[in-house]
């Protein structure tokens, strides 16, 4: 059954319109220092001398920090690739992050030294005082040029720069590959394309920010910052530390933003953390926004070779893909799956492709590390497959909405297993097509195709169909407890960063409990009182947060009925339970909720049951595969290369929806993000590692004004493999977005134009003079 909560408001919102939200810098350690950090302005060098004892003697500094203090701590590696098996069985290449770089720099921005004062002005004024003699080597940025037998090389147990070789499917015996191999020599049409996926700053609205305190007789660490799982990040940061997690506690309160980033240790948490340890003073440190663009970790920036089989008819035999992905100067925990398994757990997406095959190459460049963001290979797999369709219309004479339309995974054909051994358990990709090509009008567009073109622009329209895999980590928990009084504490690991989780996760409660959500408070952000999780990310915080709520909700019911029946004198296959209360079948006799938790509390204390009311359950659950269609409708000013977004559709599938408000908003804020990647954002590095788009002057962000009104229409068929029913949305807009975006602006400009993303005015002028 379909389901969709349609709700007035979301219960965080009052606090943070009145200023009244705790984000980073508003919560400062009583007596605490500041820190600033040193960082490399070199992207590739040798460190001969580092020599701190001017700043040493500065006004206000307490102490200033190097990688020869840390030396006698012998702390692990700030980040190191999650293991994963790659070509012939080998795992990731993982070089060591010191937490301050004592021998070689790899970026420009690596931090080196740490001045800790009684003001952020005065350690950043101490830190100019700091000598630090290079010896410069020669640094590569690209990754396809890191590639080159010449290119410098960064790691000696990574020959070629290459982190990490993969290719999916399994394949031991070579069958697939021939069949693969057969599709492609008998096809009508190969359609080859070489894409472009740059780089992107993730741009919080809050710069990172962390407070580090430590406790010496408790021997415990505390560290406040941004995250988006408390217990994620304090395993990490624990193990870099050498110290039992439980050593360590992680604190994180209102955050502003985060879309992947703020998911990981980083190196100045084990600095800060151990020069608390060492002064017995907590240290507190803001990011600038400058600083952010060199230390956080970025997005995307991989380069894609596709191929496309296609019959005669345009049917799709088979497709391959080639990758390459900048790892950056550093592994970090996950960054190799966005181009992996992200990759290959979405494909073929919506379409019935019965032979496919990626291969990956992560390789190692002097820039700053990357990591997810937001979709974190669900973008990249439907861009390439999205791309390579609208190819495949321009070489076959097919329309592109009824080439796709000739290759959707048909309703009689879920569960779908895909080439790559993924099963779509449920969708409608027919229905939501249609819909979308509805919705946009798209049997009119000739018309309004020429009328533009009299009116002396370019009019084009695009089709970005998307699937993508969202759950990652299998597993999560959640705690339900009763403190006494009306009230029920619903505890969760995955760490909120506007989504809306105090509004969803008390009402998911509340509905199964048939209580009102005011009675219900959702905590989370401390890995000392609250169940440990895996997070938000990988659009999963609805289907596994949530159906870890709904199945502890069911446990206390099922645990509440045994006390209900001693309560009631009745029976227990004789309770039933609704609306907030336990009730002997066929009578009038019942007892509410919080009177059988209170009670149960009390016999529990008095042995006479074995535990409370209060309950945790940690759910096992697979992926889900939320879909959709978007449909963009682009003019262009022949004579800039301008181009205004004049109409633009969504519609998409995220099984049942818990929240129509928080899922619209979501699509919105998705789209304004895919949209900045498609037209507008773009990280660029020059030649010897420095980061020339290092600020807002060069770094361009959308406006509001390029971001248009947008049709958003929800057509959900519930997920089967969860208690509610539900897909990931949380990434669906970043999706869809680049490939409706990049397709209808191809579609307006020249046959045979070239383009790659960002659409700048520029770019589009330039493609225009060339086709």
């Amino acid at each position: 059954m379909t389901v969709h909560q349609k709700f007035s408001g979301r219960v965080e919102d009052e606090a943070l319109l009145r200023g009244q939200g705790r984000f980073g810098d508003d919560v400062k350690p009583e007596g605490s220092l500041a820190a600033y950090f040193l960082r490399s302005p070199h992207a590739f060098a040798r460190i001969e001398r580092i020599d701190a004892t001017a700043a040493k003697a500065a006004k206000g500094v307490v102490a200033v920090f190097t990688a020869a203090d840390l030396a006698s701590a012998h702390y692990h590696s700030i980040s190191h690739p999650h293991p994963m098996p790659g070509r012939g069985g080998k795992v990731a290449v993982a070089p060591h992050r010191p937490a301050l770089a004592g021998e070689r720099v790899m970026h420009v921005g690596e931090p080196l030294a740490m001045v800790v004062a009684v003001s952020a002005a005065a350690a950043q004024d101490a830190a100019e005082l700091i000598v630090v003699e290079y010896e410069e080597s020669a640094a590569v940025t690209d990754a396809r040029a890191a590639l080159a037998p010449s290119a410098p090389q960064l790691w000696p147990e990574a020959p070629g720069n290459i982190g990490f070789d993969w290719s999916a499917p399994a394949d031991p015996d070579g069958k697939k590959n021939a069949a693969l191999e057969r599709a492609f020599a008998e096809a009508a049409h190969v359609v080859r394309v070489e894409l472009v996926n740059q780089r992107l700053v993730v741009a919080s609205l809050e710069p990172r920010t962390a407070s580090a305190s430590y406790d010496a007789e408790s021997k415990q660490f505390t560290l406040r910052c941004g995250s988006q799982a408390v217990a994620a990040v304090r395993g990490q940061v624990a193990g870099s530390l050498s110290i039992k997690p439980e050593e360590l506690r992680v604190v994180t309160d209102d955050l502003g933003g985060a879309f992947g980033m703020k998911g990981w240790c980083y190196p100045e948490y084990v600095a800060m953390l151990h020069g608390a340890r060492v002064l017995n003073r907590p240290i507190h440190w803001v990011s600038t926004r400058s600083e952010a663009f060199v230390s956080d970790n970025q997005g995307r920036d991989s380069f894609w070779t596709v191929e496309l089989a296609l019959s005669k008819r345009g049917r799709f035999l088979a497709l391959r893909v080639g990758c390459i992905g900048n790892m950056g100067a550093y592994f970090t925990g996950v960054a190799h799956f966005v181009v992996t398994t992200h990759i290959s757990g979405c494909l073929p997406t919506v379409y019935d492709i019965p032979h496919a095959q990626v291969n990956t190459r992560c390789v190692f460049t002097n820039t700053l590390p990357t990591g997810p963001y937001r979709g974190a290979g669900r973008p990249e797999a439907s861009y390439l497959i999205e791309r390579a369709i609208d190819a495949a219309a321009d070489q076959t004479g097919i329309d592109a909405a009824e080439l796709r339309r000739r290759n959707l995974i048909q309703p009689k054909q879920i569960p779908y297993t895909t080439a790559f051994g993924n099963s779509y358990d449920s969708g409608d990709f027919p229905g939501a097509f249609e819909r979308a090509l509805a919705l946009s009008h798209y049997a009119g567009f000739a018309a309004r195709k020429k009328a533009a073109k009299k009116a002396g622009r370019l009019r084009g329209i695009g089709i970005g169909c998307y699937l993508e895999i969202a759950g990652a980590f299998p597993e999560e928990a959640a705690r339900i407890a009763f403190p006494g009084g009306d009230k029920v504490l619903v505890s969760v690991g995955a760490g909120g960063s506007g989504q809306g989780h105090p509004t969803v996760f008390p009402a998911v409660a509340a509905r199964r409990f048939g209580i009102a959500p005011e009675a219900v408070t959702l905590l989370s952000g401390d890995s000392a009182r609250d169940v440990p999780g895996f997070g938000a990310v990988a659009s999963r915080s609805a289907m596994m947060t949530g159906g870890a709520i709904a199945v502890t909700t069911d446990r206390v019911i099922e645990k509440g009925k045994k006390v209900a029946a001693m309560l009631l004198q009745a029976g227990e296959a004789e309770i039933d339970y609704r609306d907030g209360k336990f009730i002997v079948r066929g009578t009038a006799r019942e007892v509410p909720l919080f009177e059988v938790a209170a009670r149960a509390a009390e016999l529990a204390r008095q042995g006479v049951i074995a535990e409370s009311l209060d309950s945790q359950v940690t759910v096992k659950l697979p992926p889900s595969f939320p879909n959709g269609c978007h449909v963009a409708e682009v003019e262009i000013d022949p004579d800039t290369g301008a181009v205004r977004i004049v109409n633009y559709v969504a519609v998409g599938d995220c099984g049942n929806g818990l929240d129509d408000t928080i899922v619209t908003g979501q699509m919105h804020g998705g789209v304004a993000q895919g949209l900045g990647q498609a037209l507008t954002e773009n990280t660029v590095y020059d030649a010897g590692g420095q980061l020339v788009s290092g600020s807002f002057m060069d770094y361009a962000m959308p406006r509001a004004h390029d971001v248009p009104s947008m049709q958003v229409e929800h057509r959900a068929v519930a997920c089967r493999t969860n208690p509610l029913g539900v897909k990931g949305t949380g990434e669906a807009g970043t999706t869809a977005a680049p490939p409706a975006l990049i397709n209808a602006i191809l579609d307006a400009l020249p046959n045979g134009a070239q383009l790659d993303m960002p659409a700048t005015p520029e770019r589009v002028w330039k493609a225009l003079q060339k086709a």
